[in-house]
């Protein structure tokens, strides 16, 4: 059984909106714009070998952490590295020029293509008619963080908002967790905290005492050996019979 939050902390990123689904299509389509630049390689080994980069470039948490607060120049460099582990670029700057202009028309395509998720204002909404301390609290850079928080209608529907790029820290570190409790005023054990990234919204946080609520938008197998969050959503439609369960509906 759920405890009654008097606050929920929302992650922004597949969480209340659609930002990061399968990358794949997209790098697939950019790169058979270029197919004959980059024959003999297909569009589709090509889209295999920069997902397989991508994956081991955002592996490192550190790398991670130093990247995602520029993450246009950081799909330059992991095309440019998919490229270079391939032996494609070879020293042409023809071929760096096609590179840097996939990266950022993908980056473009990916941000076109965001869309709110189903229930999210209308969870919110409801939330702060409740009664219910709201913030929000995403890792990335302060402009681009900002700009979807707005584009998305999202500022007046929270008490506190909270972007890594602002505040210069962000989750999994302590202090993300712990400035936001603090500007709600509210303690750990009263708080929820709502999201997709497994150790962001997960371990990180159930560490410090918050009850954890994944929303599991990808549809992921959980890490093995690793703690189980007190609920888990494969959309937000599943947050209404959590708040039936603690006299929130």
């Amino acid at each position: 059984m759920l405890n009654r939050p008097k606050a929920i902390l929302f992650d922004l990123d597949d969480t209340l909106i659609s930002a990061y689904a399968d990358p794949g299509p997209v790098w697939q389509a950019l790169l058979s714009e270029h197919a004959e630049a980059l024959s003999p390689h297909d569009p589709e080994e090509l889209t295999a070998h920069v997902g397989a980069y991508a994956a081991e470039f955002w592996s490192d948490p550190a790398r991670h952490k130093t990247w995602r607060l520029k993450l246009y120049d950081a799909r330059r460099e992991i095309i440019r590295g998919a490229f270079e582990r391939m032996d494609i670029l070879k020293g042409d700057p023809r071929l760096a020029l096609i590179a840097n202009d996939i990266a950022d028309r993908y980056s473009a395509r990916r941000d076109e293509a965001m869309t709110l998720f189903p229930d999210s204002h209308a969870l919110l909404d409801h939330l702060k008619e409740k009664g219910i301390k709201l913030a929000l609290i995403t890792n990335g850079e302060a402009a681009m963080q900002r700009a979807k928080v707005e584009r998305f209608e999202l500022t007046h529907r929270f008490d506190h908002i909270q972007i890594e790029g602002e505040v210069g820290f962000g989750k999994p570190e302590e202090e993300a967790y712990h400035h936001a409790l603090g500007a709600l005023d509210v303690r750990a054990e009263e708080t929820w905290m709502v999201g997709d990234n497994y150790e962001w919204e997960v371990i990180a946080p159930a560490a410090l005492g918050l009850t954890t609520i994944w929303h599991n938008s990808h549809k992921a197998a959980p890490p093995e050996g690793k703690p189980a969050p007190h609920h888990t959503l494969e959309d937000l439609s599943g947050f209404w019979p959590l708040l039936e369960q603690t006299g929130l509906a």
